[in-house]
């Protein structure tokens, strides 16, 4: 089918880079250039057909309905995993486009799928039907529901290909597109297979739930609460799980609302309740967490600092405990549910609506499962709206209000790592760098794959630590290679780990929050 040109300005000349790989002539793949002429709303297919038809038909590609419903046309463009008929092109930026990673490759752009297939098929991924009595036959529409979503997947691959997991130990982690499969067999009431059984033994785990998979879907799936964490709820429902790493963690958060032992004087001990200011253009509650409290109370005092010097009047609840994340993560509802009730109870006493986290991870619990618990267990939602601690900067405070609080020139130069759970769950992607960016004299220079997964969400770090420390690695050598001697971020466990990253390949190099950035500009 010949590609027919959309109206539109065809005067601009894509450059085009495109994997080359024939078994019979190439010992090894590379990269050919093609001119393309770019029409508005061109899809990465539509340069592969205008390559074939009008440069070089010998080019090998999958394709089939064009329309998003077969998953045959996934590749790799500009670095991200997606479905070339969906996918428009940036006009803006160079072309390249390679093969899905994890597989063999044909030829070109082909790949051998049979490596995925064969972990696939190894679970069984049909529903498996006995005439039992407490199996039904047909499935009701509301038990339908659930499987919604899940449903949706085209198997194209993906997710597997851009799963950070995969990339280090595919061979323990069957992958988030397994997982799905299980997921959606576990909530089919007509099947009888152990579905939980299985995804534990298929290393349910393993999965730092960094959401990369829900970024590149065509169909935008979110495997890790969808599928992962419903199948993790119900693994510890049969005792398996929890695994030895996550006990210590979860009996701490029980016994004493924290998930870190107490080694010196706590934040909150450290502070007023009540941070007053003159003439306050706002008020806030500080949501602290763990970390901050337990062990990077430096950070969470430059926090308040920053805060105060933007003239926000600040409440720091003393009796504010964990916000249960972990719980969550690993899949023990009851004790995540608790911990919600208690902190919802404690911040809406403050009377304040606007509700500020310092954490990464806890900023997506209070955003998504908090609000998801009120309503399960009081039929409403928390009567305060969360903000990321640089979300609320940007958002509330302006930059420009934020630039005069900065007095002190910084002539130094920081990279970034972007934590999952602020970027990919929270939205919140370019409010650090502005705020980073309106720091005086600071250089920002980016690592390779600075949104990389680190390797310490999900419940890894504590459970899994040898695939932890795998992923960190190799954020490590980014970090190396970048040259940069300040990694900043916005979470207190991706601070841990990347600083855990530069030791494990023996790079000196230190690791800080944000606000620690910005608390060195204040007068």
């Amino acid at each position: 089918m010949k590609t027919q040109p959309n109206k539109g300005d065809t005067k601009q000349i894509l450059k085009t880079k495109i994997s080359r790989y024939n078994p019979d002539e190439d010992d090894a793949a590379h990269f050919q250039n093609f001119s393309v002429p770019y029409t508005d709303g061109m899809t990465v297919l539509d340069v592969l057909n205008y390559i074939y038809e009008h440069h070089d038909p010998s080019l090998a590609y999958r394709w089939n309905c064009r329309a998003g419903q077969c998953g045959s046309c996934a590749l790799i463009y500009n670095a991200k995993p997606c479905a070339a008929c969906r996918t428009q092109i940036d006009p803006k930026k160079e072309v390249v486009i390679a093969p899905l990673v994890q597989f063999p490759v044909i030829k070109d752009l082909v790949v051998d799928l049979k490596p995925g297939l064969d972990k696939l098929n190894r679970l069984r991924p049909y529903v498996q039907r006995a005439r039992v009595p407490e199996r039904p036959e047909r499935i009701q529409q509301e038990q339908l529901e659930p499987l919604k979503e899940l449903r949706k997947c085209i198997e194209c691959w993906a997710c597997v290909s851009a799963c950070p997991m995969v990339a280090e130990a595919w061979q323990e982690f069957a992958g988030p597109l397994s997982m799905r499969q299980l997921a959606r067999l576990k909530l089919d009431p007509r099947d009888i297979e152990d579905r939980v059984r299985m995804a534990f033994a298929e290393g349910i785990y393993d999965c730092t739930t960094c959401k990369t998979c829900v970024e590149v879907c065509p169909k935008t799936i979110d495997i890790p609460a969808k599928a992962i964490e419903k199948l993790r709820a119900a693994i510890v429902e049969t005792g398996l799980a929890p695994l030895e790493g996550h006990k210590l963690p979860l009996q701490l958060v029980k016994d004493t609302g924290r998930m870190v032992d107490k080694i010196t004087t706590p934040f909150l001990e450290q502070v007023p309740e009540v941070s007053n200011v003159k003439n306050p253009t706002d008020e806030v509650a500080f949501f602290t967490g763990c970390l901050i409290d337990y062990r990077m109370q430096q950070t969470g005092k430059n926090i308040l600092n920053v805060l105060q010097a933007c003239n926000v009047k600040v409440h720091t609840p003393k009796n504010q405990s964990c916000c249960a994340s972990p719980a969550f993560r690993i899949g023990r509802l009851d004790l995540g549910e608790k911990q919600v009730q208690i902190n919802v109870d404690v911040f809406e006493k403050t009377g304040v609506d606007t509700v500020i986290a310092g954490c990464a991870g806890c900023g997506m619990t209070l955003k998504t499962n908090f609000s998801e618990t009120m309503r399960k267990l009081r039929n409403e939602k928390p009567r305060f709206k969360v903000y990321d601690f640089t979300e609320y900067l940007v958002h509330n405070v302006g930059i420009e209000r934020l630039q005069k609080a900065l007095v002190k020139p910084q002539n130094t130069t920081v990279t970034w790592h972007q934590p999952c759970h602020l970027a990919r769950s929270q939205g919140v992607v370019t409010e650090p760098l502005e705020v980073l960016q309106a720091v005086p004299g600071l250089k920002l220079k980016h690592m390779e794959e600075y949104e990389r997964c680190c390797g310490s969400g999900g419940g890894v770090r504590a459970g899994r630590r040898a695939l932890s420390m795998m992923m960190a690695r190799r954020k490590g050598e980014f970090l190396m290679n970048s040259g940069v001697k300040t990694c900043v971020t916005e979470c207190p466990f991706c601070a841990i780990q990347m600083k855990d990253a530069a030791n494990l390949v023996g790079y000196e190099a230190e690791s800080l929050n944000v606000a620690d950035i910005l608390a060195r500009s204040l007068p």
